[in-house]
């Protein structure tokens, strides 16, 4: 057993090392984010992102979104997408992916994933901010049974529209709250 964890650590800080070093090869985005014939641009900071979306100046720092390393920075089908992760004995991650409404003018918040992994299981939590519906997936390793159980969860969350130039703490608060109330 202290073996296994012991490969299990070796692993983890590999994996981190690695995954510092892919955070470096993300690149500037240059894209239109909001279909307007303007190019917006996305720059990966050490600690935030710095936008310019219709000629106006945004920063997110990467601790409002709840990690520490970007992973993640790219705009394909009109959805732009960012994950991180943070470094610890488990792996942690957060995804999000905004997709411009032609009706508001905004650049909202149409989803949110996060993953945490610990060494007797794992949570999953996905929520889809158009439908407000969320699902939850827990791996948690029974003791007593000496087997790994899954258990998913679904339900709805009352959420404000979010838009990328305007992420509130609470908001992201209130998303990682879903799945954090069934990890024990």
């Amino acid at each position: 057993m202290k073996k296994s964890i012991l490969i299990l650590i070796c692993f983890f800080t590999i994996f981190i090392s690695e995954a510092q070093k892919a955070d470096l090869s993300i690149k500037t985005l240059n894209v239109d984010l909001n279909a307007n014939g303007l190019i917006d641009v996305i720059i990966p900071r050490t600690n935030e992102l710095e936008l310019k979306i219709d000629n106006k100046n945004y920063t997110i720092p990467y601790d409002l979104l709840g990690f520490e390393f970007l992973s993640q920075l790219s705009f394909r089908n009109n959805i732009l997408i960012i994950s991180g992760y943070n470094s610890g004995s488990g792996a942690y991650s957060w995804t999000y992916k905004f997709r411009n409404n032609k009706l508001t003018k905004k650049i909202e918040l149409i989803g949110y994933d996060d993953f945490n992994k610990w060494i007797s299981g794992n949570i999953t939590t996905s929520v889809n901010t158009i439908t407000n519906k969320w699902i939850v997936d827990l791996e948690e390793y029974n003791h007593a049974n000496g087997i790994m159980e899954s258990k998913k969860h679904t339900g709805k969350i009352l959420i404000r529209k979010i838009d990328l130039t305007d992420i509130k703490k609470q908001d992201i608060n209130k998303l990682t709250e879903i799945g954090m109330k069934y990890w024990h």
